[in-house]
């Protein structure tokens, strides 16, 4: 397996990482088997969440008694230092480990939540003092909003930074997001790179992130079958030629029509509702199954699209166009067909 180095912080990963977001959603046994055709083949990179309902705990068994020469990572979306550390301490427990290679700020998308975890006694101070105590050897953030990444990269507090980049977010190679983090050897990690389900053709899409040097993407799985397709790509990428960048054209113009980027630039929205989540329901529904998604009955925050007055404000904001007042209805439909169960047990089988 190929390997990169995680800018600054030294850390060297496999050249694909794996997510643990599905793993809250399948059996402790079947990731015990996925953890063990990864390590066969020659992955390193784990990455979860405190928030990925019990994904921490079955991570930690399946790698219990392995977890030399790995690179383990997690994250907490807490913003005081206290809850932070609470998320951290919980997280090592689960993790069976000592100390975590990265841990990070989750979902920090807008100035103001990164104001807040840099405030005295924020999550920020918490995570430097579990540096000096040897629990954390870095500290990253991860973010839906492009603004937020650059502004992360260049406040040289973090190591590392997990952004969205696919073939679809045509955005990322405008930006100067490579090139600042180059420049600044701060670590990329490329968050939904298969776009959270949607895009299919593994190869192409890894690929295509792949050009990218230094860009570390992170991957659910499900079986040691995906496993093995996936080490495959990143042993041996394709080199893409004329005819694959006519194939992502075509996948930009159909997918690209309803795909989600998550900037957040549809928000406010003047009744409250949050767009965003909205939109990516069924994004939610592929990760961790419906299962866990409408365990307590439809959330409030989906309810809430029912009060939508069509003002459109959300689509005149869209940068990438998107219908998003129908999107919203795609998602609420989705929503009651699984809650009345006619909808399919194979997160595989849902669309939007």
């Amino acid at each position: 397996m190929r390997s990169i180095i995680l800018g600054r912080s030294g850390l060297t990963v496999s050249a694909v990482g794996l997510g643990g977001i599905q793993f809250s959603k399948i059996p402790q046994a079947r990731v015990a088997r996925v953890i063990a055709e990864a390590l066969e083949r020659g992955i390193t990179f784990f990455e979860t969440a405190y928030g990925y309902f019990d994904s921490e705990q079955k991570l930690g068994l399946a790698l219990r008694g392995r977890r030399q020469g790995l690179i383990l990572a997690s994250k907490s979306s807490a913003r005081d230092g206290r809850t932070f550390t609470r998320h951290l301490e919980q997280g090592l427990r689960r993790l069976r480990t000592d100390v975590i290679d990265i841990y990070q700020l989750h979902g920090v998308d807008s100035p103001e939540a990164l104001q807040r975890a840099l405030r005295p006694g924020g999550a920020v101070a918490a995570a430097r003092r579990a540096i000096r105590r040897g629990k954390v050897r870095s500290l990253g953030l991860t973010t839906h909003s492009l603004e937020m990444a650059l502004r992360a990269v260049r406040t040289g507090l973090f190591e590392t930074v997990q952004y969205p980049i696919s073939l679809i977010n045509t955005e990322v190679p405008r930006s100067g997001l490579l090139g600042e983090a180059r420049n600044r050897r701060v670590g990329l990690i490329a968050m939904k790179p298969l776009g959270g389900g949607r895009l299919g053709q593994a190869r192409l899409a890894l690929s295509y992130i792949y050009r990218f040097r230094g860009v570390v993407p992170v991957v659910g799985v499900e079986t040691p079958r995906q496993v093995r397709q996936l080490a495959g790509i990143a042993e041996r990428p394709t080199k893409l030629a004329p005819a694959h960048f006519e194939r992502i054209r075509r996948i930009r113009r159909t997918v690209g029509r309803t795909f989600c980027r998550a900037c957040r630039y549809c928000e406010p929205c003047p009744v409250g509702i949050s767009i965003f989540r909205v939109l990516y329901f069924p994004v939610y529904v592929m990760q961790m199954g419906p299962g866990h998604v409408l365990r307590d009955g439809l959330p409030d925050w989906l309810v809430k699209a029912e009060q939508c007055v069509q003002c459109r404000q959300c689509e005149a904001r869209c940068p990438f166009h998107l219908k998003i007042v129908e999107g919203m209805k795609s998602s609420l439909r989705l929503a009651r067909r699984l809650s009345r169960g006619r909808g399919s047990r194979r997160s595989a089988a849902v669309r939007p």
